[in-house]
């Protein structure tokens, strides 16, 4: 079956001229006597529907089904009616029983049920009055906030679609919370007649959390949490500790580096040491050695 918003078979019966006059003479050449009360008929859109006409068991000379002044369905014992009837109808052997198929929005409203028995000279008429409805769509919510950290306020719109009859949106707010509905609208569509309906609420987030739903008909949303502060995102710590140890390390290096310098100085250092203290050996030991030598010449001599 088609969506019910894209319904396309809708019927508008508009008979040609003569057609109607020869369903002005089913109905306006008797004397018409009005059973008292409607009837009162529900059904849904795309669906079905069964009119029943109140008549006894007894033979008819005519039964049928109008709205208006166009005709539907029906019997007339002299003349044939299938070609006036509506596509989406069908009428039962008994003759006082139409089904209607594929109901639209277009088929809501009154209709008459026209009857006459054959051994009475008076027509009867029973009103029907159909109902229709059509379940909206589960109300989708969604929320525009201010702020980043939805500490200030937001806007929360509830949308549903696809409804009859129309129908306003209403608004179900837990705890005590500053809000106000902004606009609500029920548009219905030009060609199928379906409502959609939506409203717009504003909400004052200073006194925090708090939850909501909304509903359109009989159907509603799902309870949603408005006004949750969000809490900023944590700071990533990475290049902090990286910059730490990118510090420490070349500190570590800087401290080596002059540890490495101070001990290759001590190193050199002790090397000159060494070599005038092995110079200052070597002296001594020269002058020794000459001392000893003109000591051997003087004894000598």
């Amino acid at each position: 079956m088609a969506s019910l918003c894209n319904t396309q078979y809708f019927l508008n019966p508009r008979l040609p001229f003569r057609l109607l006059a020869l369903v002005g003479t089913l109905t306006w050449h008797f004397l018409v006597t009005e059973s008292a009360g409607p009837i009162q008929l529900r059904g849904e859109v795309g669906g079905s529907v069964t009119f029943s006409c109140p008549v006894a068991k007894q033979k008819l000379k005519f039964v049928y089904f109008q709205r208006g002044e166009i005709f539907v369905n029906g019997y007339y014992e002299s003349k044939n009616t299938s070609q006036l009837a509506w596509k989406n109808t069908r009428v039962d052997h008994d003759k006082t029983t139409m089904h209607m198929y594929h109901l639209n929005v277009s088929h809501d409203g009154e209709y008459q049920c026209h009857f006459q028995y054959s051994d009475s000279g008076g027509a009867q008429k029973q009103v029907i009055h159909l109902s229709l409805t059509a379940n909206y769509s589960k109300p989708d919510v969604t929320v525009h906030y201010s702020d980043e950290n939805h500490r200030y306020s937001c806007l929360v719109t509830c949308a549903s679609h696809c409804g009859y009859p129309s129908n306003k949106v209403m608004w179900n707010v837990s705890g005590i919370q500053m809000w106000k509905v902004l606009n609500s609208s029920e548009i219905s569509d030009p060609e199928t007649m379906m409502v959609n309906s939506s409203s717009t609420a504003y909400f004052n987030c200073s006194n925090g959390e708090t939850s909501i739903s909304c509903s359109v008909g009989d159907v509603s949303s799902d309870v949603v949490s408005v006004c949750s502060p969000r809490d900023p995102p944590p700071v990533s710590h990475s290049p902090v500790i990286i910059a730490i140890f990118a510090t420490v390390g070349i500190s570590i290096m800087l401290v080596l580096l002059l540890c490495w310098r101070c001990k290759k100085g001590q190193r050199g250092a002790a090397a000159v040491n060494f070599r005038l203290i092995n110079q200052d050996v070597r002296k001594c030991e020269e002058e020794a050695t000459v001392h000893n030598e003109s000591n051997e010449a003087t004894e000598a001599s």
